[in-house]
């Protein structure tokens, strides 16, 4: 219990952090579709494709498409072998163009999770090989995320629940460890053990500037 008082500290510390030292900001959308469908009791597939857009939405600003293997260690515990990622970017350019960049990404990651009272807290740790188009980079990621049923006491058909999450993001890059951070509060329902919506919005920070993220998201289990 000291332990997750501590990491839920360190949280909201760093998140705090980070939104005072953000000089600029703007506004964008994110749209995302998760998609897992158990293979058996221990293995599963997991994929998800995220559409990320500016102020006017019918500008892409990023185009996510994972997918990887799944490993269940135990009921609480479950690890991602390696998972592929394509990321297509759009910048902005100074004639107001965009210029295109691509990159894939290997990543492997182990969650683990437990519940306090209502609350379930989850926690994921992820390490990511990015290739660049000019170079490749290494980051570790964490993720403290807490859920609350509203209307029932479990996440069971058509409940409302709250999530917010905390995602603290270090490059290996000499003297640019920090890369970003991301704190978000979401409301979801449950629809059914195949579908559950979410909506909310989520703060991105760097060191120099930050994000405003409204985050729209469907999963779909077990399609199949």
């Amino acid at each position: 219990m000291l332990l997750m008082r501590k990491y839920l500290v360190a949280a909201i510390v760093v998140g705090s952090l980070q939104v005072g030292l953000a000089q600029e900001s703007d506004f964008r959308t994110w749209g995302i579709l998760n998609i897992n469908q158990k293979i058996d009791k221990d293995w599963s597939f997991q994929s998800d494709i995220q559409y990320r857009m500016y102020e006017d939405l019918d500008q892409l600003q990023q185009l996510l498409i994972r997918g990887g293997i799944g490993y269940n260690l135990t009921e609480n515990n479950n690890t991602i072998l390696e998972k592929k990622k394509k990321v297509q970017k759009r910048v902005p350019t100074l004639d107001d163009d965009y210029s295109h960049n691509h990159e894939h990404r290997l990543y492997q990651q182990f969650n683990t999770k437990h519940a306090i009272s209502r609350f379930n807290l989850a926690h994921r740790f992820r390490v990511e090989e990015r290739f660049l188009q000019n170079e490749t980079q290494f980051r570790f990621r964490y993720q403290l995320s807490a859920t609350v049923p509203l209307n029932n006491t479990k996440l069971i058909n058509n409940t409302w629940y709250l999530k917010a999450y905390d995602e603290l993001f270090l490059q290996a890059v000499k003297d640019k460890t920090f890369d970003r951070n991301r704190l978000g509060l979401s409301l979801g329902y449950v629809i059914s053990p195949t579908f559950s919506f979410e909506a909310g919005y989520m703060l991105q920070s760097q060191k120099t500037s930050h994000t405003n993220q409204l985050m729209f998201g469907l999963t779909i289990n077990n399609p199949i």
